[in-house]
């Protein structure tokens, strides 16, 4: 994860965007409608009322989207709102933003037990590959779940143990959906992860690195 100059953001209208609160597993899917360099961003987003006021109230949001396999994110305070004729978000234009280039982190296998927080319920799951960017899980569904109706770019939280390391909580962004024998695997990228979160994935995949047979990590 590295820092680049504000002035580098390339983010044009249309792109989808996930919108995070900083402090809770919440996300929201928005799009961005237009921008002013150095000033402003305006994103199409649809929040809570309790949200919004605690946006006017000097909250701040982070901002994910993914550019050419690299995810972009900054935190940004809200300028302005509307509701009416579309819920509009005019933000500050960030002094510098993070990326994580997801093609650079690869994947360990791994077998970790974990809770799928999905906007229905909480359900168990098995994390089955990992990197500091992002995860693969699988949980049962059937055809009549809800979970059915998840399409990429949903928002949602995976909990996982990662033995002495911790239980890691962090919102996750779906990438890809294989529903198949009434198990859903879901491959996603990690939208709010915090420095202390990714040392502890780093912890991990250097355990598994070390502890597992050549070739099978």
């Amino acid at each position: 994860m590295r820092k680049a100059a504000g002035f580098q953001l390339d983010i044009s209208p249309g792109k989808d965007v996930a919108v995070l609160i900083p402090g809770s597993s919440s996300g929201y899917r928005g799009r961005i409608v237009g921008y002013s360099p150095y000033e402003y961003i305006i994103a199409q987003v649809r929040l809570p009322a309790a949200v919004r006021r605690d946006l006017t109230f000097g909250g701040q949001i982070v901002l994910k989207y993914v550019q050419k396999g690299t995810v972009y994110g900054f935190r940004a305070g809200e300028l302005n709102s509307v509701t009416a004729p579309a819920p509009l978000l005019i933000l500050e234009y960030p002094d510098s933003i993070e990326k994580i280039e997801l093609r650079r982190n690869s994947r360990h296998r791994c077998q970790i037990d974990g809770l799928l927080h999905a906007p229905d319920k909480e359900r168990d799951c098995l994390v089955v590959n990992v990197s500091e960017a992002g995860c693969k899980l699988s949980t049962r569904t059937d055809v009549r779940d809800a979970l059915r109706q998840t399409k990429v770019d949903d928002v949602m939280a995976v909990s996982m143990n990662l033995g002495t390391s911790g239980v890691l909580k962090v919102p996750i962004s779906v990438r890809s959906l294989n529903f198949e024998e009434g198990i859903v695997t879901i491959g996603s990228m990690f939208v709010d992860i915090r420095r202390d979160e990714v040392d502890m994935v780093q912890s991990y995949l250097e355990k598994i690195t070390r502890l597992m047979p050549r070739g099978q990590a």
